[in-house]
């Protein structure tokens, strides 16, 4: 996968204005973003791009357009999103919640159920750009292995 940092500029008032070309011969390519202003520029802002290395290009690179590795766009995403918990169920969340106030003990599974990391959780936690590029990797992987013929 590529990377691809773009400075977009902003005039006061008005409209973004992307590098040239920008929709047909990048945006239209790319299969992850993320708006940021990581330098608070003044009329600036920037996007981080995600694109499959069977669709960039080297004329992509451009004034306004560079190239970053993976390293530096997950930095980019941790700096600027944060991930938030969410409720997946929130009348199972009163119950257990009731349940508690009470005194009573939660059973292995409801005590699970309140866990995010486990699967049937009633809470998640949102994803940012790092996130959503680690499960469009292992995405592309198994499509590949698919691909391959069996020997």
């Amino acid at each position: 996968m590529k990377y691809l940092k773009i400075i977009i500029n902003e005039p006061v008032g008005g409209p973004m204005i992307y590098p040239d070309g920008y929709q047909s011969e990048i945006g239209n390519f790319a299969i992850e973003h993320l708006y940021f202003d990581e330098n608070k520029l003044d009329n600036q802002s920037e996007l981080l791009l995600a694109i499959k290395d069977a669709d960039f290009k080297p004329e992509m690179i451009r004034d306004r357009v560079i190239e970053i590795n993976e390293t530096e766009a997950k930095a980019i995403s941790e700096a600027n999103e944060t991930r938030v918990e969410e409720i997946t169920d929130e009348a199972k969340v009163r119950r257990l919640e009731i349940k508690a106030r009470l005194g009573m003990a939660l059973t292995t599974e409801e005590a699970d159920s309140i866990d995010p990391a486990k699967p049937d959780s009633v809470f998640t936690v949102s994803k940012i750009f790092s996130d959503r590029v680690d499960e469009l990797k292992a995405v592309e992987l198994i499509a590949k292995n698919k691909e391959k013929p069996i020997a």
